[in-house]
């Protein structure tokens, strides 16, 4: 998604849209709405405007709005290439691939150098030998000029293409170029330190004193949310698919509200110590204090589905609050996907994240935050036995109406036929995995890992410990 506005107004400094982009990327988009919105009160013809209040509204998830945004944008000025780009971008969290490759190459065509525009198209289509594409981008690359985001760009994009041509050598040269070319820092040690106290906190003394039974009522909030939880890549988003695609089952996406939470709960801390982060606040958290935050998280989640019978929440990385989570909600449906390590790390590693995950840019980090998923999932288990489902990916791509089966009813519902046609469910999905959910189950993704595995030896070597 670009935030930019038409080339041909050259936007000054003195620009009132410089000043809502610079506030849109420090996420205040209420204040980046409101300039937009001033610009078109003074000038409804303003195509760059309405192509910026189009994604602001895709970053508050609503897509239908800014489909109809960024449609009249593009009615306004159809030369602009960033309009297209967003468009493209838009179609393909409904799944439409082929208008979202339209517009994509209808960016590049405009604006020859659009480099995230090449690396949204590679991952929106296969490419095959001897498409000029790969040609443009390679001569791209050429230019030692380039800033390193686009360079990161341009080189994720080469990688996917060569590996849909089976050319891994030359693929795994570029998503490594890419994933240098981030400049991605991520502090292994700190990591490992905040597992270690989550271990610590959430212990056996604390889970008899704080965690209710999975039977109780007390601010559960209806057993209605359903968590996915696991590794980025691992599943998730083809998990929530085929549970969304229940009729009584509504996708919320990947939700950052309880890690939210839970970097706010130690303002909340009566008598903590100074600077006392989560999870180490969580003693002097109240029960009350929990409970409000829970009935706060479930009535906003609520609101963005009133009629839904259950709501998935699939934020992978809230594996880190299981031991909250359960705290908030005791009779909630948790389902941890799991997934050869070795195929969720290159997965990652693969994948251009553009915010956070700092630790999928280095496989050596890869490596070692598994690893610290997998024992902080093992203390969980160990603690909590029966409290969470685990679901393997492997399992589910072999059988999905059996373990799709076996998910829904760990959230009380039986199967319905259409989980099974999961890939034509229509509702807009934003993560990595969005054109593999609107395919058919296929298993080319099983053992991916084997393509490469000359290349990912560092990783290997880290991952014996777990590996199956």
């Amino acid at each position: 998604m670009t935030e930019r506005a038409e080339s041909q107004d050259k936007d000054a400094p003195s620009d009132p849209l410089s000043e809502g982009v610079a506030l849109q990327k420090a996420g205040e988009i209420d204040a980046a709405a409101k300039i937009y919105e001033q610009v078109l009160a003074d000038n409804p013809n303003r195509a760059s405007a309405w192509n910026l209040l189009g994604t602001v509204a895709i970053q508050k998830s609503d897509p239908e709005r800014a489909l109809a945004l960024l449609r009249h944008a593009l009615s306004l000025n159809a030369k602009d290439p960033a309009i297209q780009h967003n468009l493209g971008y838009l179609r393909g969290l409904f799944g439409d691939s082929q208008e979202a490759v339209a517009h994509y190459r209808e960016a590049i065509r405009l604006k020859p150098d659009y480099a995230e525009a090449y690396h949204n198209l590679a991952s929106s289509a296969a490419f095959r030998y001897g498409d000029p594409l790969l040609e443009n981008i390679e001569d791209l690359l050429e230019n030692q000029d380039m800033a390193d985001v686009d360079r990161c760009f341009l080189h994720f994009a080469a990688g996917k293409m060569f590996d849909d041509m089976g050319a891994y050598d030359r693929a795994f040269v570029h998503y490594a170029a890419g994933n240098a070319a981030r400049n991605a820092n991520f502090d292994q040690t700190t990591h490992r330190h905040l597992i270690d106290r989550t271990i610590s906190m959430f212990d056996a003394d604390y889970v008899r004193g704080r965690i209710h039974p999975a039977d109780s009522t007390a601010g559960d909030g209806a057993r209605r949310m359903i968590f996915i939880v696991g590794m980025p890549r691992s599943g998730t988003t083809l998990a929530e698919q085929i549970l969304s695609s229940h009729p009584a089952v509504a996708g919320a996406g990947e939700l950052g509200d309880i890690s939210s939470i839970a970097g706010t709960l130690p303002e909340h801390a009566a008598g903590a110590p100074a600077e006392t982060k989560f999870p180490d606040c969580m003693p002097w958290v109240s029960d009350a204090v929990v409970g409000g935050f829970a009935n706060a998280y479930h009535n906003r989640v609520e609101g963005l589905f009133p009629d839904a019978r259950r709501i998935v929440d699939k934020h992978p990385l809230n594996f880190r609050f299981v031991g909250l989570i359960l705290q908030f909600f005791p009779s909630t449906t948790i389902i941890n996907m799991r997934r050869d390590p070795r195929d969720t790390c290159l997965s990652c590693y693969f994948q251009n994240f553009n915010k956070g995950q700092h630790y999928a840019f280095d496989l050596e980090a890869l490596g070692r935050v598994y690893l610290d998923y997998h024992r902080l999932m093992e203390h969980w288990r160990r603690l909590l036995p029966g409290r969470f489902l685990d679901v393997d990916y492997e399992s589910l791509i072999d059988d999905a109406k059996s373990e799709g089966s076996r998910m829904l009813a760990a959230a009380g519902l039986d199967w319905h036929p259409d989980c099974e046609q999961f890939h034509k469910t229509a509702r807009p999905v934003s993560t990595a995995s969005r054109w593999q959910v609107r395919q058919p189950i296929y298993k080319t993704a099983k053992a991916r890992w084997r393509r490469y595995e000359k290349h990912i030896e560092p990783l290997l070597e880290i991952l014996e410990p777990v590996l199956p």
